[in-house]
């Protein structure tokens, strides 16, 4: 199947468009070509676009700052979902020429109604922190914004800080968040970021972590960390991720002993006979 929906005639046309700085017109040819999965255009044809107005603002380099900012913020402020996409993926680019305003249009990505924009929104709050310093602060403060969709974007805001210099500032984006009780944020933190994420990258360095928050008694910091290995990790460390699941076993709330229940049925799929002897050991025949 084509993961391209673009013609080279329409190609061309963009790459017209670009050069007269015509965003209605690209947003236009996009909107022809939208599918029915986000209401929006192909990921590589957005990226096709997104990859060219980069290339046509770096050709000058000494006003592209500004030019990420106008041009990402015109996109921003359109209605269409395709431009909304594209701009916020430029105007972070601009975020030192302007960091109020743009700090303005990535909250008002990171909250908007589809789904697949907010997607949008998570990764560029990881590319803005990871190459301006300055952004960590608010990032820290957002993580008690009032909008669950706010917050799930500042969970994936750390992957801009996924290195060993900067992992310690990722467990301090994460530890407040650890207690968020919003669906959204949970799903995205344990299982996915803090796992798949961080815990396949630095082993080490998150277990030691999971181990210090596990004396944490809320329900939902112990729904994060046994659900960190229902995933990848827990697949490659499977003496690890039971060892920290052993300390939950006594816990009698039912937020907890659900996620017991769904990380050891995961790992029993990858390593069946550990899995076994864990429950035989500790008397978990029912779960």
């Amino acid at each position: 199947m084509n993961d391209s929906l673009l013609k080279d005639s329409e190609k061309s046309a963009i790459l017209s468009a670009i050069n007269i700085k015509d965003y209605s017109g690209i947003i236009s040819l996009l909107e022809k070509i939208k599918t029915s999965h986000a209401d929006t255009a192909k990921t590589k044809d957005k990226k096709f676009v997104i990859k060219e107005i980069v290339k046509f603002i770096e050709q000058n380099p000494g006003k592209s700052g500004r030019e990420f900012f106008e041009s990402g913020n015109k996109l921003c402020n359109m209605k269409e979902d395709n431009a909304k996409e594209i701009g916020v993926s430029v105007i972070w680019r601009g975020f030192k020429y302007s960091p109020e305003k743009v700090k303005k249009q990535l909250l008002k990505i990171a909250d908007d109604p589809n789904w697949e924009v907010r997607e949008y929104a998570g990764t560029v709050f990881a590319e803005a922190l990871k190459h301006n310093d300055c952004f960590y602060a608010d990032i820290l403060k957002w993580t008690k914004h009032p909008s669950e969709n706010v917050r799930r974007a500042v969970v994936f805001s750390a992957i801009g800080l996924r290195n060993e210099k900067d992992i310690k500032k990722a467990f301090a984006i994460f530890k407040p968040m650890m207690h968020d009780d919003s669906r959204y944020v949970k799903k995205n933190l344990g299982p996915f970021i803090l796992g798949s994420y961080f815990g396949n990258a630095f082993p080490e360095d998150v277990l030691n972590q999971l181990k210090k928050w596990s004396k944490i008694k809320d329900e939902h910091v112990r729904w994060n960390i046994i659900m960190s290995f229902n995933n990848s990790f827990g697949n490659k460390y499977p003496d690890e991720a039971l060892e920290v699941i052993r300390m939950f076993l006594d816990d009698e709330n039912k937020t907890v002993r659900r996620a017991v229940k769904s990380s050891l049925n995961h790992l029993s799929k990858r390593h069946p006979g550990k899995v076994k002897e864990f429950r035989n050991k500790h008397d978990l025949n029912v779960i």
